[in-house]
C-alpha cells in the first residue's frame, strides 16, 4: 500500500531517517466544499427578492411609513436598491466567510503528528499526536458525493481535541488508508498500547 497522500508528493525533508520529524504532507479544504452555501444563500436573497418585487405594493406602504417617521433623513430616491443591497450582503456574508475560513486552514501532517491551523483574523494552531488517534471515519454526505469530497473524522484519545473533523477532501478514503498507516507506524515506533477503560503509552 502507498504511504504517499492522495494528489501529494512528499516534501524535500520526508526521506530523512525515522527518528527525525519531518513534513509529509499539508492538506487544504477544497473550496468546492463552500458551493452549497453560497447555493443557499444566494437562493436565499433571491427569494426575497422575488418577494419584494411580488408584495411591491405592500412594500412601497411600509417604506412610505418609514419614510413619514424619518423625514428628510430617509433616501426617497435610492430606498428600493439600499434594501436590496443590505438582503444581498446580508445573506453572502455567510459564504464569504466559509471561503475565507477554507482558505486560512491547513492541516499538515509529519511523521509524528498532526498540526493545524484555523482562524481569519483571530489565528489558532494546535497539533495532534498521531499515535493518539483511536479510529478514524470517512464520510461522503451527498452534497459531497456530488462535488468529489469527503470528511475524515478522527476519533483520538487527547482529551483536548477528542473529535477532528477534516473537511473537504477528494480522495478521502485513500486519505484515511495514508493517516491510517502513519498511525501504525508511530504506534510501534514508541510502542503505544492502549486498553479497554485506560490509555498510555506502554
Amino acid at each position: 500500500m502507498s504511504t504517499s497522500p492522495p494528489s501529494l508528493h512528499d516534501s524535500p525533508g520526508s526521506h530523512l531517517p525515522q527518528e527525525d520529524e519531518s513534513t509529509l504532507a499539508r492538506l487544504k479544504p477544497s473550496l468546492r466544499s463552500t458551493l452549497p452555501i453560497w447555493l443557499l444563500y444566494v437562493a436565499t436573497a433571491v427569494a426575497i427578492t422575488w418577494l419584494l418585487e411580488h408584495f411591491h405594493v405592500a412594500v412601497v406602504w411600509v417604506a412610505q411609513r418609514v419614510a413619514n417617521l424619518l423625514g428628510d433623513a430617509f433616501p426617497y430616491d435610492t430606498w428600493y436598491l439600499w434594501v436590496l443591497t443590505i438582503i444581498w450582503i446580508g445573506c453572502l456574508i455567510r459564504p464569504a466567510h466559509a471561503v475565507l475560513l477554507a482558505m486560512t486552514t491547513e492541516y499538515e501532517f509529519t511523521n509524528r503528528r498532526l498540526r493545524y491551523t484555523r482562524g481569519i483574523l483571530h489565528r489558532q494552531r494546535d497539533q495532534l499526536e498521531l499515535a493518539r488517534i483511536r479510529d478514524m471515519t470517512a464520510t461522503r454526505r451527498l452534497s459531497e458525493r456530488l462535488l468529489g469530497l469527503g470528511t475524515l473524522r478522527l476519533d483520538t484519545v487527547d482529551r483536548s481535541h477528542p473529535v477532528l473533523d477534516i473537511p473537504g477532501q477528494t480522495r478521502v478514503y485513500e486519505l484515511k488508508n495514508w493517516i491510517h498507516n502513519l498511525n501504525t507506524k508511530e504506534r510501534e515506533r514508541i510502542g503505544y498500547r492502549e486498553f479497554e477503560g485506560t490509555q498510555g503509552l506502554g
